[in-house]
């Protein structure tokens, strides 16, 4: 039988070891927090149910479906309300709701006219060619949809994923199929109908979530793990012995242990990675990983008399432009999205701060910080008090940015593993940062550390 350590017991970490289980393999996790799931943790407190990382799921693969059924979550999972399919941006410090259709893009007046036709002129833009080099996301979105579009579009879209700034974010990392589809398709618009026509899959995405909040995916991952997962542990030392496996190290409050594996799955966050006990030669091979941008976010967790917010809150949320000098970066409307959230006759939002935007934001006071939140709502939502229930969560690095330059980190992962047969590096740095996409790299390399083909169960 085979053995895989994975270090990092967050969502990749957890199903990198539960698909390399269910293929046959013994595997231990090693996390040196005292709970599993790294930045999913949903917390129940004063009646309000708060996410302290991703607030949605969005199951647009057959596959999360079929993981959460594996899992034995069916019977929890809780889907968006029809009023999350409204999405709001802010326009002349006002919501506009974003236009989802054909002829709510005619009328909105979220862009001007002149914008609209610079938009449907799309599809005769002019294509970059691939030996152009690296291109930002925003110079991608204003050479194929025009400034306005980009600005009152793909800008707040960005800081909605990645927190990120699309000056810097790299096209053909953080949003690949926007680039595939000019590459391929000489337009995005032709590629979406080509998308279209090509989609078999029935039934449209869900946006879910579950009862008890994200933190029951990562609970059932670490749930089925049983014993092999292992909370408070400290690696004191790696190895790569002469026979080609895996020696490692660890500590915990019952002791030292010590034992051998056949593959290793890095499973911790770039900037993570140097405080690692690795080889010498290995860690030298990390050390590019280090210039991956981890910008701060600071999450502030509001509660509200439903008639203290002048704003039905009848959305997902709102996001804020740059070009609308505020200091927030958007706001969800939980108790909207999803059932249970906030007590009977109170609200639930969720309000980001900072990001690669306004960095120098997150890292405020409380008060100060407060305040300008406060600020804006009363703006934006209509708000008239303080709030009754408040909470404030830090990331100090917070989503990782694939900007331009990241071709260099991505050699090193390469040039890494190759080096070093049996170890693979994965998580949000590395093939998306979204909770499905955290799910795929955690299975990809759980399996690819193996040398493992997925089971017929799978």
């Amino acid at each position: 039988m085979k053995r895989l350590l994975v270090i990092g017991g967050g969502l990749t970490g957890l199903s990198a070891a539960w698909h390399a289980q269910r293929a046959g393999a013994e595997v231990r996790v090693l996390e040196s927090s005292k709970q599993a799931g790294g930045v999913i943790q949903s917390v129940r407190d004063e009646g309000f149910l708060t996410e302290t990382g991703p607030n949605t799921l969005m199951a647009a693969k057959p596959e999360v479906m079929k993981i959460i059924a594996d899992l034995g979550l069916a019977n929890e999972v809780v889907a968006a309300a029809p009023a999350a399919k409204e999405r709001f941006i802010v326009r002349g410090g006002k919501l506009v709701a974003a236009p989802m259709s054909l002829g709510s893009f005619l009328t909105t007046p979220l862009l001007t006219t002149t914008a609209k036709f610079r938009l449907l002129g799309e599809p005769w833009a002019k294509v970059r060619g691939a030996t152009e080099g690296d291109e930002s996301l925003a110079d991608f979105a204003r050479r194929r949809l025009g400034a306005e579009t980009f600005s009152y579009g793909l800008e707040p879209f960005v800081a909605g994923i990645f927190a990120g700034d699309p000056e810097k974010l790299a096209v053909r990392h953080a949003l690949p199929r926007l680039q595939a589809m000019e590459t391929e398709h000489g337009s995005i618009a032709r590629g979406l109908l080509k998308a279209k026509k090509r989609q078999t899959a029935p039934g449209a995405p869900r946006l879910i979530s579950f009862q008890d909040g994200m933190a029951a995916l990562p609970g059932a991952l670490a749930k089925q793990l049983g014993d092999a997962l292992i909370l408070s542990a400290k690696l004191t030392a790696l190895e790569r012995d002469p026979s080609g496996g895996w020696s490692a190290s660890w500590t915990t409050s019952l002791g030292e242990t010590q034992e051998k594996f056949d593959g290793v799955v890095l499973a911790v966050p770039a900037y993570a990675l140097s405080t690692l006990p690795l080889p010498v030669a290995l860690a030298a091979a990390l050390v590019p990983l280090a210039k991956i941008e981890y910008p701060p976010v600071s999450v502030a967790l509001l509660g509200y008399p439903r008639h203290a917010v002048g704003h039905p809150l009848d959305g997902f949320g709102v996001l804020v432009p740059a070009v609308e000098k505020l200091s927030i970066l958007g706001v969800l409307f939980n108790s909207t999205l999803f059932p249970g959230r906030a007590p009977a006759g109170q609200v639930l939002l969720t309000v980001f701060v900072g990001g690669a935007r306004q960095p120098e934001l997150a890292a405020l006071p409380n008060d100060e910080s407060q305040s300008r939140v406060m600020m804006d709502l009363k703006k934006l939502l209509l708000v008239t008090q303080s709030p009754v229930y408040q909470k404030i969560i830090r990331w100090p690095r917070a989503i990782p940015q694939y900007n331009l330059g990241y071709q260099t980190q991505l050699e090193a992962m390469d040039a890494a593993e190759k080096a070093w047969p049996g170890l693979v590096l994965a998580g949000s740095y590395r093939g998306g940062v979204s909770m499905p996409q955290c799910l795929e790299s955690g299975r990809a390399a759980g399996l690819r550390a193996l040398n493992l083909s997925p089971t017929s169960s799978e």
